[in-house]
């Protein structure tokens, strides 16, 4: 089972869908507006795992990946940017011209969801997030109910 989701990550995070958008530096994501930016390792990161730390975060990066694509025509039906990085540092600008960064490793977590309207701090959701709970944050946060 793990070479199946081995193999299937490592499919996911070759595709060109997870180019790096946005980007403003070699390795800084900057975003502004209202966005979700999806973080995780990259396939060099990935790749260099011992088989045991592979094992310990397949099923969760395969979940991650899964519920990401699930939840892409919820957000460009609302008009939400969808970001999706690999990138050390996460640069999010708000409306009131404050900058925050965030450094992946800082985490605690090789995975996450960070959301972003550009007025409010943004809401930082750890590991793989079910499309339901997602959906239910996204409507929370970006007030869509």
């Amino acid at each position: 089972m793990r070479i199946l989701y081995s193999a299937i990550i490592l499919l996911v995070m070759a595709s060109p869908v997870f180019s790096e958008q946005g980007a403003t530096g070699e390795d800084t994501l900057s975003v502004s507006g209202k966005a979700v930016i999806f973080f995780g390792p990259s396939q060099s990161e990935y790749l260099s795992m011992t088989d045991q730390e592979k094992d310990a975060i397949d099923e969760e990066l395969y979940d991650f990946y899964y519920y990401r694509n699930k939840v892409l025509p919820f957000l460009a039906s609302n008009a939400i940017q969808e970001f999706s990085t690999a990138r050390r540092q996460i640069e999010i600008q708000l409306d009131d011209s404050q900058n925050l960064s965030y450094f992946r490793k800082d985490f605690g977590r090789l995975m996450g969801v960070i959301l972003t309207d550009g007025r409010q701090a943004p809401k930082i959701l750890l590991g793989a997030v079910a499309k339901t709970e997602l959906i239910f944050l996204l409507e929370e946060y970006f007030g869509l109910q």
